[in-house]
């Protein structure tokens, strides 16, 4: 599994993994940002983005998948930066993988099974089948229909691919990620903890994650520390990407 990405800047390598449905398209702005100090990779996890399409999909081959791209990328004392899915996925890269791990950041998301925050989107998802539309303001219009939120509708718009014959489809593998579904929202199991600096971001308007740090994080990872960003939801980079820009550069500089 080569992952697809893009490269920013100089220095201290720094990962982006983006959340479920997301993409490495949704952190342009801000890893251009940080690559002002650090050496940014915004990589698309598989099934989602650019990225190949497979048809197995967990947390333990999702880790798998980020080691290779370290390995084939030559890096080492990494500061990732994990969304949602991705930073289920970055807390299980640490403490699988820690003598490669100098900082981890976690936005908005906890080790808990995550429960009825997708079903607008499953919805729409299950329900469009792109190819079957003419134009990108069909589409547009069809998710109007089915989804009340604008940003919730662009961000699923922005994964929309247009193909070289002028067809429409999903950029992710939508018959992947809704088999998977269960897997990729399920409480994360750690066997090891994590010793290093850890720092977890939530959305003051957002319920994936306690205003508290509960005691199983703590015991995975005693140095972790919480704040709230106030104003947010669970995207927090679209709600207040300069609030979460400066406590990340804060915190792993």
């Amino acid at each position: 599994m080569r992952l697809h990405y893009r490269r920013y800047g100089a220095g201290e390598p720094l990962i982006i993994l983006h959340g479920l449905f997301g993409s490495s398209d949704n952190w342009h702005t801000l890893a251009r940002r940080w690559g002002q100090s650090f050496q940014v990779f915004t990589l698309d996890q598989r099934n989602h983005g650019s990225s190949p399409h497979e048809s197995a999909m967990n947390y333990a081959e999702l880790t798998q998948d980020l080691h290779q791209f370290i390995k084939q990328e030559r890096l080492e004392a990494i500061h990732i930066v994990g969304h949602s899915m991705g930073g289920k996925v970055g807390m299980r890269f640490a403490s699988t993988h820690s003598d490669l791990v100098k900082s981890l950041t976690v936005l908005d998301i906890g080790l808990d099974r995550v429960e009825g925050k997708h079903e607008i989107i499953l919805k729409a998802v299950s329900a469009i089948n792109p190819d079957e539309f003419s134009s990108r303001d069909e589409i547009k219009r069809e998710l109007q229909n089915l989804i009340e939120s604008p940003p919730v509708q662009q961000f699923l718009l922005k994964n929309i691919l247009r193909r070289l014959d002028g067809s429409f489809a999903w950029k992710f593998n939508r018959e992947a990620l809704l088999e998977h579904y269960s897997d990729l929202t399920m409480d994360l199991d750690l066997d090891q903890s994590f010793l290093g600096a850890v720092l977890f971001l939530r959305g003051e308007n957002s319920d994936y994650l306690e205003a508290a740090l509960p005691t199983e994080i703590l015991q995975y990872f005693p140095l972790a520390r919480l704040q709230t960003i106030e104003g947010a939801g669970h995207w927090l980079h679209a709600d207040k990407p300069d609030v979460l820009s400066t406590l990340v550069m804060d915190f792993i500089s």
